[in-house]
């Protein structure tokens, strides 16, 4: 089966996630704090309190050294859940203008479903990543889709999912990067307040995390917009939505044998394409006159 191949510019994707948001910002992103809240901020806070206590040998002295491995656990069980459920959200948002912050936990409902996506998921980028780090990253692109699948598709399984992430993401990886990248400066400025704090503070513990956390929020802000536009890919993509430029035309056309719009365009202004084209018009007004007759 052909994938399509997304030729609308970032700007233009950046454009229609802004529209969606127009008005709805404050709710949306209460929606996304609440999502980060259950993940992120969760997490922290159970590194804070739950560690395991190492004395290590390093020339004849012991240092003291902190594992945290209670938010690990906790994300490894809930963020399959988490991440189908904010898909969820995401997408009714921008499909029907309906903010339902319920729906952040709606993954719980199918735990098993959404367990063993996250799993195989992240067992494919940990595997790719083993080899060196960009093809990790590749990992992540090609297999970026399978969330907002699972919700579209519930009965699928979740090789399922995987596989046809990677079937729609053949040839678009490179553009959902660039997508991304777009946004590099607004999370460099949102950024800025905690990574001030983080290098120049001593504090720790649970005070450090309440700071930290709320020297996050306008990266937060930030995210919702990388959030959104990412939606807006996946529409596009699986041709929920298609955007016409101003000449009219989709900017997306599905990849007929690796053949781009421009090609398909070129083969029908070309010579033998118009003669077939007038040998099928003369076929046509031949067997017309006979009927006449």
């Amino acid at each position: 089966m052909n994938n399509y191949i997304v030729y609308e510019p970032s700007a233009k994707i950046r454009e229609i996630a802004r529209q969606a948001l127009k008005g709805n910002w404050p709710k949306m992103f209460v929606g996304v704090l609440i999502f980060y809240t259950l993940s992120t901020f969760i997490s922290e806070i159970l590194d804070s309190f739950f560690v395991i206590v190492r004395y290590i040998p390093i020339y004849g002295e012991y240092f003291r050294a902190e594992i945290p491995y209670a938010g690990a656990l906790y994300e490894f069980l809930v963020m399959g859940p988490l991440m189908c459920g904010f898909a969820m959200f995401m997408l009714t948002f921008f499909r029907d203008k309906k903010v339902n912050y319920a729906l952040n936990l709606e993954g719980f409902g199918m735990f098993g479903k959404t367990f063993c996506m996250y799993l195989l998921y992240s067992v494919k980028v940990y595997l790719w990543s083993l080899l060196f780090v960009v093809p990790g990253i590749i990992a992540v692109y090609r297999y970026s889709q399978c969330f907002y699948l699972r919700v579209d598709h519930p009965d699928w399984t979740a090789s399922q999912c995987i596989n046809e992430s990677k079937r729609l993401m053949r040839g678009n990886k490179g553009k959902l990067f660039c997508l991304q990248l777009t946004f590099f400066g607004y999370a460099l400025l949102a950024s800025l307040p905690y990574a001030i704090f983080d290098n120049f503070t001593e504090t720790e513990g649970m005070t450090y995390v309440l700071i930290a956390s709320l020297l996050w929020l306008p990266m937060l802000v930030v995210n919702l917009y990388i959030e959104t536009a990412t939606v807006t890919f996946y529409e596009i993509v699986t041709r929920n939505l298609v955007v016409f430029n101003t000449q009219g035309i989709p900017y997306s056309q599905p990849s007929y044998e690796n053949e781009t719009w421009e090609d398909i365009q070129s083969k029908k202004n070309s010579d033998d394409y118009q003669k077939d084209e007038n040998n099928e018009e003369k076929k046509n007004s031949d067997e017309e006159n006979k009927a006449e007759e």
